[in-house]
């Protein structure tokens, strides 16, 4: 099998060993992406008010340091819990925190309940914003050829004027790997960032 990079987590990578393992990648290849393969307009959107008045900013998706970066991370969880690992040929497309923070967005604004949906680096006026809080990104293997994909993290509602919190909520969502791969984890992770923000949507949305 292939050979892989190993770090320990220690919010940033130090010296890189070699590991033989069951998460295998193939060589170089295109950088996966979380964006589901057909996106549709989400189903709350079919009961959303006709006359939405508030306006929503989404600020920038936030994260720890360990996970700034498009390094493809997992664990083997029957070897060693907490030993960060990474693909050495196999990466993501953009941080995890930018590739929640175009799907959320997206996601809110077909969504059809707000006035208007702003992204964080929007200059418009908006009533309410939402934090999102990325805590963790990471396919984990429990077995040689058994894992799953797994995204937590913490929303919370606040009121642009008065930075008053409305409301807070954790989400963790996880999606068992159908093949133990970088291609099968990828796709993991593809089902479990559309649960995780079709949560995270459908709790805001009921603030508007």
């Amino acid at each position: 099998m292939p050979r892989l990079w190993g770090a320990a987590r220690l919010g940033f990578f130090g010296t890189a060993f070699l590991l033989g393992g069951c998460a295998t990648a193939t060589p170089w290849q295109t950088p996966y992406n979380i964006t589901a393969l057909h996106s549709s307009v989400p189903v709350e959107a079919k009961n959303a008010p006709h006359t939405a008045q508030v306006v929503l900013q989404l600020a920038s998706v936030s994260a720890p340091s360990w996970l700034d970066t498009n390094a493809y991370q997992y664990h083997l969880l029957y070897q060693n819990p907490q030993m960060l690992l990474s693909y050495r040929d196999a990466r993501w497309v953009g941080t995890p925190a930018e590739m929640l923070d175009m799907r959320l967005l997206q996601h809110l604004q077909q969504s059809q309940h707000w006035k208007a949906v702003l992204s964080g680096q929007s200059s418009g006026a908006a009533q309410y914003v939402l934090r999102l809080y990325l805590s963790n990104f990471v396919v984990n293997f429990t077995a040689p050829r058994a894992g799953q994909a797994l995204i937590a993290g913490t929303a919370t509602l606040l009121n642009d004027r008065n930075f008053q919190v409305i409301a807070q909520h954790a989400f963790q969502e996880s999606v068992p790997l159908k093949t133990p791969s970088a291609a099968g984890g990828a796709a993991a992770m593809t089902q479990a960032g559309s649960d995780f923000v079709g949560a995270v949507s459908a709790w805001v949305n009921q603030y508007q």
